[in-house]
């Protein structure tokens, strides 16, 4: 349901501002029976009292002495007498809860000839009218014993303490927030194959539980990785073998040998040894290289001049200077599958660029081919996973695994962004040149 919260912060809010409520209902309810109500009813017996006693004095009393009695109440007892009426407004407020069931209490003991009027301005006072010898008679009794303004008070806690627990509930909300959202972050990062190291564990109990479970699947995963690329590395290295030696026999077939099936025998070994050496890239942690000073350019040169030998011409737009602390076997690595790429999807107007901006050191490579859509890049970049639509659907679906795992252990940025006028370009960031600042954050 749309109407039920789903934050901690709401959930907990909710139930604790619950809990409060119904406590207090129940405390009032409680009170009102257990203790307001005797209390009222010793209170209507106490006025009572005193109204019978004055009642009584004054019909003994000639009526030239009343008015001594009447003065002496005033002083020493603070029981307020008149014989003229009192100004009671037409239209007074109604009377505070607990006021009114004092009232109720009270008129059941007076008799059929008494008034009990209410009077709320200018302060809230009751009175009681007797006759003495046919003479009125007003008693005035005081509310300030019932403590008229309990509802305000007691709403006014209730308030009090409902904020409370929202203070309390945002406090704790905060203190969960930040470790599950790292944990979150975490999580996403196992999921989308990075490795996140141990984790500390600390924090309450079931946090810690959970991080104890998350460092257990990570170090399982680990191992997992471990043992495939092993087994790779192992496959693709028995494997290269007899390649070389059927490729060496049949260059030496000669005859009446088809030389075009010749071709595509070659051909197709030509692909297989290009996959397995992949495979062995990707087998290759490239994290046990040493890290060390580099300048792209002198890498971009030299692959630009490597793959002009082999009849592929890459354009050169580099930066004056282009030194950045990187593994240079991985980072040639990087750049010769991106070329790859490049090639085998756009085989035109191929360049590699390097610049620097707000303290970025960019290589690019940039092709005039199809491009790629967005969704399919995630795609693409997990192992042996290969685009249908997108720039061709041949090859293992590595060359991007590679670039990812490369691009992961130097903690650069990559971005795939579209060319204006078509083509692709791939952009990966490096903080340049110290080792010890902090890498951009990867970005898609």
């Amino acid at each position: 349901m749309k109407m039920i919260p789903r934050s901690v912060f709401s959930r907990s809010s909710l139930l604790i501002m619950g809990i409060i409520i119904i406590t207090q209902l129940l405390t009032a309810s409680f009170f009102a029976y257990w203790v307001q109500r005797p209390r009222l009813l010793l209170m209507a017996d106490l006025a009572e009292g005193h109204l019978y006693s004055v009642k009584a004095a004054l019909t003994l009393l000639p009526p030239e002495k009343r008015h001594l009695y009447v003065d002496k109440l005033a002083n020493k007892l603070s029981i307020h007498v008149q014989q003229t009426p009192p100004n009671i407004s037409q239209n007074p407020s109604p009377p505070p809860f607990i006021v009114e069931k004092f009232l109720q209490a009270f008129a059941k003991k007076l008799n059929p000839d008494e008034t009990l009027i209410y009077q709320s301005d200018p302060e809230v006072t009751v009175w009681v009218r007797i006759d003495i010898d046919k003479q009125p008679y007003w008693l005035r009794f005081t509310t300030a014993p019932f403590n008229a303004d309990m509802n305000e008070r007691w709403l006014g806690l209730a308030v009090f303490m409902v904020c409370l627990a929202l203070l309390g509930g945002l406090i704790s909300q905060q203190a969960l927030k930040r470790p599950l959202q790292h944990l979150s972050d975490i999580v996403g990062r196992i999921g989308k194959g990075q490795r996140v190291g141990t984790i500390k564990e600390e924090g309450p109990q079931e946090i810690i539980a959970f991080i104890h479970a998350l460092n257990r699947m990570s170090t399982d995963l680990s191992a997992m990785e471990a043992d495939r690329n092993l087994m790779l590395a192992g496959i693709s290295h028995d494997l290269r073998t007899p390649i070389t030696r059927i490729q060496l026999a049949i260059e030496m077939i000669g005859g009446d040998f088809d030389s075009a099936l010749k071709n595509r025998v070659l051909a197709n070994l030509t692909e297989i040894e290009s996959g397995l050496k992949q495979c062995l890239d990707f087998a290759y942690d490239s994290a046990n290289e040493p890290m060390q000073y580099v300048d792209l350019n002198d890498l971009a040169l030299l692959c630009a001049a490597n793959y002009k030998a082999n009849g592929y011409p890459i354009g050169l737009a580099l930066c004056e200077e282009a030194e950045v602390w990187v593994r240079p076997f991985a980072i040639e690595r990087l750049l010769k599958n991106l070329l790859d790429n490049a090639i085998k999807y756009a085989n035109k107007d191929i360049t590699i660029a390097t610049d620097h901006q707000d303290g970025v050191l960019y290589l690019r490579v940039l092709d005039r081919g199809a491009g790629i859509s967005t969704a399919d890049i995630d795609k693409l970049r997990r192992p042996f996973a290969r685009a249908d639509t997108a720039r061709g659907s041949v090859g293992y679906g590595l060359g991007l695994a590679i670039v990812d795992k490369i691009i992961e252990t130097h903690q650069a940025a990559i971005d795939f962004l579209q060319r204006d006028g078509g083509g692709l370009e791939v952009r990966i960031g490096f903080c340049a040149p110290l080792s010890d600042q902090p890498y951009p954050q990867k970005t898609i």
